[in-house]
């Protein structure tokens, strides 16, 4: 009885979170890609021009997280919900309407700071300020939107692009958030007041245990530099992978219709990482879990390396979606505990920052790798090295 109590008064919350994730899709790569033909062929211009500009439009991205995401500590959740969701309908907007490449950077730079960023952080952030016994299990259920929308946006998103065109197709996402996702958050955290309330009377007392503590002084913190190595790793290598994989498939012969559909291994593994390891993070702990999580995703790489058949790629999207699912829900809890929930929003901000950051480095440098005439398999080879050091550096001491 008491369980089916806390579950009815959690759900909510939890249904805010996994809205928040899934729409986080539309500042996502895998699905603005599919606008970048359209755009380039708008503004005549290369694809090395449009990488580049999309790089600085991420980059930049990156930069204003930390301000803007710290702000999640100081704002009621309603005010910066409703923030977040009205930048990221009035970026979807200005793409559809652009017809100059300012307004396309600028463009993309909202798409990416408010889809990409700051949807993602509010909803994990809220997952691991509200929550405290089932912090775990509740940051896996609201990080599901993450995988799901992966399997089911791309196919949609193509078939709107065919039918309506790309303006079009940007326009229904925007009314989408505005019309569906904007009042339903609101909604959700009306139905949610009771733990909100609860954790705000709290707050007070929290911010007395050092919530005062600026970016410049978290960075200087030991502990920020264990985390850190395997955030940058596992953004750069997911996303460098993906960038180049139609070239490794043809590297390798295999078919761009089996890459391409390799990937719902990928997503599978993550959905049930980022869910089935809840109830272990809520037993142990992110601190007792932390860094084990990414063995398996050094056990995919490993068989890259190792062969070069074609069932050897979703063999190893498997071993490293479950790292990558398992990682969000672990790396998320264990900064609550490290951190403290009353600067939850800061700290993660911090983090997904280097996290945008890895994604734009990780294929400018595979790419100069590649050009240099390393093969797929040594860069997997130094890659996977790398990540056990990470690993390694990441079994040190969190406290402190």
């Amino acid at each position: 009885m008491r369980q089916a109590q806390l579950l009815r008064d959690s759900m909510p919350l939890l249904v805010f979170g996994l809205i928040l994730t899934f729409f986080s899709s539309f500042g996502q790569t895998f699905l603005l890609s599919l606008y970048v033909p359209s755009i380039e062929a708008l503004l005549g211009i290369s694809n090395t021009a449009f990488g580049s500009l999309y790089a600085v439009a991420t980059l930049s991205s990156a930069f204003t997280l930390p301000w803007l995401g710290g702000r999640f500590d100081r704002m009621p959740i309603r005010g910066y919900t409703l923030m977040v969701l009205l930048g990221l309908t009035g970026s979807l907007v200005l793409l559809s309407s652009a017809r100059h490449i300012a307004v396309v950077v600028i463009a993309f730079y909202g798409l990416r700071l408010f889809g990409q960023g700051l949807m993602s952080h509010t909803a994990v952030s809220a997952m691991a300020r509200y929550f405290r016994a089932n912090r775990g299990k509740a940051i896996g259920i609201a990080t599901l939107g993450h995988p799901v929308g992966e399997a089911t946006l791309p196919l949609l998103v193509t078939l709107l692009i065919g039918g309506f065109g790309w303006r079009s197709t940007l326009q229904f996402s925007a009314l989408s958030i505005a019309v569906f996702v904007l009042p339903v958050s609101l909604i959700l955290l009306r139905g949610a007041k009771g733990r909100l309330e609860k954790f705000e009377a709290a707050k007070e007392a929290s911010d007395k245990a050092g919530g005062n503590r600026t970016i410049w002084q978290l960075i200087s913190e030991r502990r920020f530099w264990i985390i850190t190595p395997l955030v940058f790793m596992t953004g750069y290598t997911n996303t460098a992978i993906f960038f180049f994989q139609l070239k490794l498939g043809a590297a390798r012969d295999w078919s761009a219709e089996w890459v391409a559909g390799s990937l719902s291994a990928f997503a599978l593994a993550s959905a049930l990482g980022m869910a089935g390891v809840g109830p272990l993070v809520d037993r142990l702990s992110g601190k007792r879990l932390f860094p084990a999580y990414m063995i398996p995703y050094v056990v995919g790489l490993v068989l890259l390396v190792l062969f070069r058949q074609a069932w050897s790629y979703p063999v190893a999207l498997l071993f490293m979606g479950l790292a990558n699912g398992s990682g969000s829900t672990i790396k998320n809890a264990m900064l609550a505990e490290v951190y403290g929930i009353q600067i939850i929003g800061k700290v993660r901000s911090v983090f997904t920052t280097v996290m945008v950051i890895s994604t734009a480095l990780g294929p400018i440098s595979f790419g100069v790798l590649l050009d240099a005439q390393y093969s797929f398999s040594w860069i997997f080879v130094l890659v996977a090295a790398v990540v056990m050091l990470t690993i390694l550096n990441g079994w040190r001491r969190l406290d402190g």
